[in-house]
């Protein structure tokens, strides 16, 4: 008994070696964590999750021989969240920052951003600079994101309206709730304008610095973290990536 019980521990030890993650991975499953946020990961009407990241994930996972599972998060608790090893990965157009890199492993950049400001229609004249941006009354922006750390980068004093997902603050826009939002250029192209549920809101882009979306990992994971970064090199290379950005982003 006491040899059958060391084989079959022995061999639960080498199928967690290949995960060469930090937790035994049941199924060689890789837990993604992700919020809804057009067009990187959303539901198409029949309540499917599509995207940008969820498709480009869907196949990263396909060529490494795992299967993907999806897990909705608070944005702001993403690093707690992947350390406590309720998810494995961040891949959520996630702005790679100086920050990020101190705490968590973060792949190679897969996607240029930037942030901009969200508002109606009628204010498009309005906000046009970073300087008119702050003496708006109230920011609405998404907890622990890029759009809150563009607020304390440039000093706004306005009222900060912290939602816990972007488009929590297209709403804050629309009803009048916050003046302004500061969202992600990807998000703001995809839901607001003719033809979007926000055909009342618009964006400028005032300037802003350019960002770059990375996937987030535990730093013990290196082999994975090798892993991406090389179908990344290799998905920029045969046009995969592209073809996601034409297909979602364009």
């Amino acid at each position: 008994m006491k040899k059958l019980f060391a084989t079959i521990l022995a061999g639960a030890v080498a199928v967690c070696g290949i995960a060469a993650l930090g937790a035994c991975k049941e199924e060689n499953t890789l837990v993604i964590g992700y919020t809804l946020y057009a067009p990187m990961n959303y539901k198409d009407e029949s309540g499917k999750l599509i995207g940008f990241d969820t498709e480009f994930a869907e196949k990263v996972c396909a060529e490494l021989g795992y299967t993907p599972k999806f897990q909705l998060i608070d944005w702001e608790q993403k690093i707690s969240e992947l350390e406590s090893k309720k998810i494995d990965l961040i891949w959520n157009g996630m702005t790679i920052t100086d920050e990020l890199k101190e705490n968590i492993a973060v792949s190679a950049p897969y996607l240029e951003n930037k942030q901009v400001v969200v508002m109606k229609l009628e204010d498009k004249d309005k906000y046009t600079d970073v300087a008119s941006v702050g003496a708006a009354a109230s920011i609405a922006v998404e907890s622990g994101s890029a759009g809150e750390a563009t607020v304390t980068d440039n000093g706004y004093t306005s009222k900060l309206n912290k939602m816990t997902a972007q488009s929590d603050c297209l709403l804050e826009v629309k009803t009048g709730s916050s003046e302004v939002a500061i969202i992600d250029y990807t998000m703001a192209k995809s839901m607001t304008g003719a033809g979007t549920d926000y055909a009342d809101l618009t964006y400028a882009d005032v300037g802003y610095a350019e960002e770059e979306y990375g996937i987030g990992m535990r730093k013990e994971d290196a082999d994975l973290l090798k892993q991406i970064n090389e179908l990344i090199a290799k998905y920029q290379k045969d046009g995969t990536l592209d073809g996601l950005v034409k297909k979602y982003l364009v």
